[in-house]
């Protein structure tokens, strides 16, 4: 091979490391939702497609089964008094979810919420709240994945780790901690883990981390030893990552909330891989307003909600509440 063909073919293996990958991009439709339910968060779906939306604002949950109107499973109460996530323990009928008052912000009075962070399960069915637990002094649960037995692991945003309640357990625990998922900077940067999701094979966790952009995979110890927590290397810090899940083809799919630019997006990063080096980043969907979580059905469908809470961060309560709101669902291409 010639000096010039060797050049040439080298120039082409770099562009293509340095160029983010664009997947096929899906079919993007908007669900929106009834007046009255602002600041959607929490997210989640049964198997015969019904969802269920949770608010952030206001604790409220909605319920619509495929194809019909929106009704309100839990009208929202004075110990669930917001919804950051919405996860279904379908073989026992527990909706849980995580009620911190870190956006307290977004109450209508627009004071600052002082109420202590908790978990908490309602009948899927009837909406009646089942368990509340605290979460330990001094933490913030954020995000939950369910366990295949019905454990929880929860991600404490303040403390840097991961909760873990085991089934049918009446306090949270710490799973894992790691200084990695800390962040000493101010204000949103200073987030630590936010979104979590449980891989195909029941035990390894995907954590991110809010401020930082970073991505972790945390795998059980052998014989009782901890929990081992490794970087996955990427190209780029992510933007503000929020909700994650893993698609039915054990990729990850990962929310960027995009605080700064405004241009929040669904990625997609093959962590489980054996390739070495950087995981690409694959962005499936941009230009959206706030991403904050998201459900995925086993035909690969993706449900997103837009918080649209972007302008209610950076100004505050001087912000105007948004005229509307909506899940967005995403239908994969061809």
């Amino acid at each position: 091979m010639s000096g010039l063909h060797v050049l040439g073919a080298l120039t082409a293996a770099l562009l293509t490391v340095a160029t983010p990958v664009t997947a096929a991009r899906p079919h993007r439709e908007r669900l929106p939702l009834p007046e009255g339910l602002t600041y959607p968060n929490g997210i989640t779906h049964a198997e015969d497609g019904t969802l269920f939306v949770g608010s952030v604002s206001s604790g409220r949950i909605l319920r619509r089964a495929p194809g019909g109107e929106w009704t309100v499973l839990f009208p929202g109460s004075e110990e669930i008094f917001a919804v950051t996530s919405l996860r279904l323990d379908a073989p026992r009928g527990l909706l849980w979810g995580t009620s911190p008052d870190a956006l307290g912000l977004l109450r209508p009075d627009g004071t600052l919420g002082k109420r202590a962070p908790r978990l908490f399960a309602v009948d899927a069915r009837t909406g009646e709240v089942r368990r509340i637990l605290p979460v330990p002094e001094g933490g913030m649960g954020n995000d939950i994945t369910v366990a295949p037995d019905g454990g929880l692991y929860v991600t404490d945003s303040t403390r840097a780790s991961v909760l873990y309640l085991r089934p049918g357990g009446e306090r949270l625990e710490t799973y894992v901690s790691d200084t990695r998922f800390a962040s000493k900077a101010a204000g949103l940067s200073g987030i630590g883990p936010a979104g979590i999701a449980l891989a195909p094979d029941g035990r390894t966790l995907s954590v991110n981390t809010y401020g930082p952009g970073r991505l972790f995979l945390v795998r059980p110890g052998a014989a009782g030893a901890p929990p081992t927590v490794s970087e996955v290397e990427l190209p780029r810090r992510l933007e503000n990552p929020d909700g994650m899940r893993f698609a039915p083809d054990g990729r990850l799919l990962v929310l960027e909330g995009a605080a700064n630019s405004g241009d929040g997006r669904v990625v997609r990063i093959d962590v489980l891989g054996r390739a070495s080096g950087p995981r690409p980043i694959e962005v499936l969907a941009s230009s959206m307003e706030s991403p904050v979580n998201l459900t995925v059905e086993s035909n690969g469908r993706i449900w997103v909600t837009e918080a649209r809470l972007r302008d209610r961060l950076l100004k505050g309560t001087a912000a105007k509440v948004p005229d509307a709101f909506w899940v967005t669902r995403l239908v994969p291409g061809n």
